[in-house]
């Protein structure tokens, strides 16, 4: 389980994050889901209960720096690479 936060830390919206075989996946309630292609993450890195990325203007979202508050993030980032 997974929070999206804004740059101030403020929280938008739940949803689940998944590491694929090629694809970071957000599953939020009600949406489609958002797929970032991991090949397309310039960056990514956690801090406490904090996981981000940036990625590309190649990316299917555009261009952009997301960030998610969670309990394992940790967990997370170790996935990622």
């Amino acid at each position: 389980q997974v929070m999206n936060v804004d740059d101030t830390g403020r929280r938008l919206c739940p949803g689940q994050l998944e590491v694929g075989e090629s694809d970071l996946i957000l599953y939020q309630r009600g949406k489609t889901p958002v797929r970032w292609p991991l090949r397309s993450l310039r960056r990514y890195g956690f801090d406490a209960q904090l996981f981000s990325f940036e990625c590309g203007r190649r990316c299917p979202t555009g261009p952009g720096i997301y960030a998610f508050h969670c309990r394992n993030a940790e967990i997370l980032f170790n996935h990622v690479q």
